[in-house]
């Protein structure tokens, strides 16, 4: 197998990394609310950047992030945990983060920096019915998780928590990559 072949597997290996990242850490969801709508997607955004780092500084082209969400997406479609209106909305984050990267150019160390962040708003894609089907929301927790949790929701689901999360996601993604960079030993395929 030449060299390509293994990047090409190594870059898929690392998007299904980072959706088995991504979905372990939902699992923090069960211990409250808060780990749920705030902790999750933040830790995932820390969690999920060095695998995205070692693919895009291998794939200089438009598409990692795109690749990440759709696997990310297809998984969670596939086991019923969001549907496709969610999938479509996940997959065009990341598109958007390719954009960012794109337009500040592939090769450059910068582009990463600045592109990962948009990818973990991704994830909070999964519970955007907490803020677009409140109600159904509310009484699916209750019935898995009972009425306490539920009603722990019901704070969260103003507008304000909303941009709380994605203020937090990008601003940890923004770490997360940054100290997955500083990690880094071939820092030079970075640019």
């Amino acid at each position: 197998m030449d060299k390509s072949n293994n990047n090409y597997l190594g870059i898929l290996g690392c998007a299904i990394l980072y959706a088995v990242t991504s979905f372990a850490c939902a699992f923090l969801g069960f211990l409250s609310p808060w780990c749920w709508i705030v902790v999750f997607p933040v830790l995932a955004a820390v969690l999920g950047a060095p695998s995205y780092l070692w693919a895009a500084s291998r794939w200089q082209r438009f598409g990692v992030a795109t690749l990440f969400a759709l696997v990310l997406a297809v998984v969670l479609l596939v086991m019923g945990e969001i549907d496709v209106t969610q999938s479509l909305l996940m997959v065009a984050v990341g598109i958007a983060s390719d954009v960012v990267r794109q337009a500040i150019g592939n090769t450059h160390k910068r582009s990463i920096l600045l592109a990962y962040p948009v990818l973990p708003l991704g994830i909070i894609v999964w519970l955007m019915k907490l803020w677009t089907a409140s109600e159904w929301y509310y009484q699916g927790a209750a019935e898995e998780i009972g009425a306490d949790y539920a009603d722990g929701l019901r704070t969260l689901s103003s507008i304000w928590a909303l941009l709380l999360v994605i203020v937090l996601t990008l601003a940890v993604g923004y770490i997360g990559i940054r100290i997955a960079a500083a990690k880094m030993k071939s820092g030079k395929k970075l640019g």
